[in-house]
């Protein structure tokens, strides 16, 4: 008979949402005190102080929910270690908006610590050219970090519109949360379950929802890190190796939109002579936005792409489609994802012949 979760896993499940949201709403309390609020001004569109600690209201209800089941949050000392290095660091960050270096090196010693304290490594990226997989040996701790930073800098640098981080987020976590399951991974997909139940709070939130035209909290860096953190670690889990549940392209598609989004931003910077970390307004998120859809269609359409864009990779996978011809695919994808950012006007006049704007905005990015 094949493993599947206990009533108490259940239970904990359905009770996620409740409490995530919860908790953050006690937390918005003593926020302002804190620091960690986020004010207009600046490079900012959002008019009114906003409270930064959705991101820690989540990895509270996830540790302790785990905990009230009688089990080691994640299964691992050493991810938790390395989240609260990365959670220091975000709440520092929310509070008093490091330097992107301070930022940088936090993160890579919280990848580091992952490395050292566990076997979570990246230690294959498959037959990416058809020659044969590629194992990384001594480079896998090396691509670990890389990959780990990667991925957090990806959703924390999407983290622009009410809702759209926790949404295209959720997406990648469903589907992982899913293959591990089928795989019998039973107890990685009730920890990405949970982390789906608690993102799911955190938008009850985080979302605009009828009679209501803005976000209540913001995730902060630290919720974007914590998410990206976790994501990772299951990204590696699951298709870390050539011989993993999934083939690591496969991972990389999964997780396309944050990827696609960082890598095409950081790279037209870069041809722009700017800093790759310059903040800006040429994120796909914006070129539509300034195509005349509202905050919750651009949240739509990019979480819809996220859940579209995975389900082909597993899609492509199960039907065994060559390592070398997903790659290559996603080569092309990226370049697309980068003239669309390049030429916007030519992006938002395609956009608008699939998609049609159906509201006027009222705010946009933050």
């Amino acid at each position: 008979m094949t493993e599947t979760f206990s009533s108490d896993q259940v239970l904990a499940l359905l009770l996620a949402p409740l409490v995530s949201a919860g908790l953050i709403r006690l937390l918005m309390i003593p926020a302002p005190g804190w620091g960690l609020i986020d004010n207009p001004g600046h490079r900012k569109v959002h008019q009114h102080p906003t409270p930064l600690v959705g991101g820690l209201g989540m990895l509270l209800t996830l540790i302790l929910a785990q905990i009230l089941l009688g089990r080691m949050p994640f299964e691992s000392l050493s991810l938790l270690v390395a989240l609260a290095i990365i959670t220091g660091i975000g709440v520092a960050d929310d509070a008093h908006e490091l330097s992107h270096r301070a930022k940088f090196v936090a993160q890579a010693l919280g990848a580091g610590v992952i490395v050292s304290g566990t076997s979570v490594w990246v230690t294959g990226l498959g037959d990416l050219f058809g020659f044969g997989s590629i194992e990384l040996g001594k480079w896998a701790i090396l691509v670990t970090v890389i990959a780990v930073v990667g991925v957090m800098n990806a959703i924390n640098m999407i983290d622009g519109l009410d809702g759209l981080a926790a949404s295209v987020s959720l997406m990648p976590v469903l589907v992982f949360a899913a293959l591990a399951y089928a795989a019998g991974q039973v107890a990685s997909a009730f920890e990405l379950a949970l982390l789906a139940a608690v993102i799911v709070g955190f938008l009850l939130l985080n979302l605009r929802l009828p009679g209501r035209a803005r976000a209540k909290v913001f995730m902060g860096d630290t919720g974007g890190m914590i998410i990206g953190m976790l994501v990772a670690w299951y990204a590696i889990k699951l298709g870390g190796s050539s011989s993993a549940t999934v083939k690591p392209i496969t991972a990389v598609w999964i997780l396309a939109v944050p990827l696609l989004d960082m890598g095409g931003v950081m790279l037209v910077r870069l041809m722009q002579r700017k800093s790759p970390f310059h903040a800006d307004q040429q994120h796909m998120h914006h070129v539509l936005l300034h195509a005349g859809y509202s905050v919750n269609q651009v949240v739509g359409i990019m979480s819809a792409l996220s859940l579209i864009l995975g389900a082909f990779g597993v899609f492509a996978d199960h039907q065994r489609v060559p390592e070398a011809v997903m790659f290559l695919a996603f080569l092309v994808l990226w370049a697309a994802y980068v003239l669309a950012l390049k030429h916007p006007a030519v992006m938002q006049g395609i956009a608008r012949k699939i998609v049609s704007p159906y509201a006027q905005r009222v705010g946009s990015a933050r």
